[in-house]
């Protein structure tokens, strides 16, 4: 899969639009839709995106954090068979556009024979832009447009905000549900504590982190080379002080420290508590790794 930055001219295709953050079920079915589509038309099938979200342009304070970064979006895309991403600098500028002018911009690029959205997918000034504009403006510039219906989980809509909340409540069974996919976590691992073996996981600042509470995990190495471990996630005193991920392996003993790793969270174990003293803390881990060993075991 190519990657192309702002795209000055494309070429006849099957296009989807979206920002795709989580790549979650409804996003999946957008891909598989366009992907029956490009195999049927034989056209190259062309995701178009945006860098950065559109709120960290408009409304900074507002801004979520991101469930993927954008590497690790363009990876679980691959996977879907895009031929081309496209990413397009989200400005002010862009945002300012009437949807009529937006349309006819994507029309001049891609020349898209389909163009494939979601039924919430917003564009153009206001956000006055969607599905349906698409349809009238396909129709007489010659693409058509299919809109893909919400999907559901568990009697609700899939969305990045909810899989989001779910991520932040520590809910990781309903996030995988929803998401199709683990959730994953890409980092540094360094400070390796002498005694445990455990790993601080540096992440990047832009992802969204998992509610305080501790994790059965696999842990990655860039070889393949993959780990059970028990992953904590703690704050240090303050209530908005910033989350540390700290991950310790069960069995095996391998140097962490220096390594790019990747999380996969699969359970929650239990959530955050405080202890009355560094013993019982230190027992407590002693059961959370008794604990995400039982967890290995019965999912084998």
């Amino acid at each position: 899969m190519r990657i192309l930055r702002d795209p000055a001219l494309a070429g006849p295709c099957v296009l989807i639009l979206g920002m795709f953050d989580g790549v979650h079920r409804g996003h999946q079915a957008l891909l598989m839709r366009g992907a029956e589509l490009a195999e049927a038309h034989e056209l190259p099938l062309v995701v178009c995106t945006f860098e950065p979200h559109p709120l960290e342009v408009l409304m900074p304070d507002r801004a979520p954090k991101r469930l993927t970064t954008p590497a690790e979006r363009a990876g679980l895309m691959a996977s879907f068979g895009v031929d081309d991403l496209c990413v397009h600098a989200f400005t002010h500028e862009l945002a300012s556009q009437t949807p009529e002018a937006f349309a006819r911009m994507l029309t001049e690029i891609y020349q898209p024979r389909y163009v494939v959205c979601g039924f919430n997918f917003t564009f153009g000034r206001e956000g006055r832009g969607n599905g349906s504009l698409l349809c009238a403006y396909g129709a007489a510039h010659g693409f058509e447009t299919c809109v893909i219906p919400a999907v559901e989980v568990d009697g609700e809509t899939v969305s990045s905000t909810r899989a989001r909340k779910a991520l932040e409540a520590g809910d990781i069974r309903a996030l995988s549900r929803m998401l199709g996919h683990a959730w994953t976590l890409t980092g540094l691992a360094e400070d390796a504590e002498s005694v445990t073996g455990a790993v601080r996981v540096d992440g990047p600042a832009v992802k969204a982190l998992p509610a305080c509470g501790v994790y059965a995990c696999y842990v990655s190495l860039r070889d393949g080379e993959s780990f059970r471990a028990m992953v904590q996630v703690s704050r240090t005193t303050e209530e908005d002080s910033p989350k540390t991920v700290t991950a310790m392996l069960l069995d095996e003993r391998v140097k962490l420290a220096g390594e790019m790793v990747r999380l996969t969270f699969m359970e929650c174990l239990r959530p955050a508590k405080r202890f009355d003293s560094p013993e019982a803390y230190t027992a407590q881990l002693q059961q959370d790794a008794e604990t995400a060993k039982a967890y290995f075991t019965r999912i084998k």
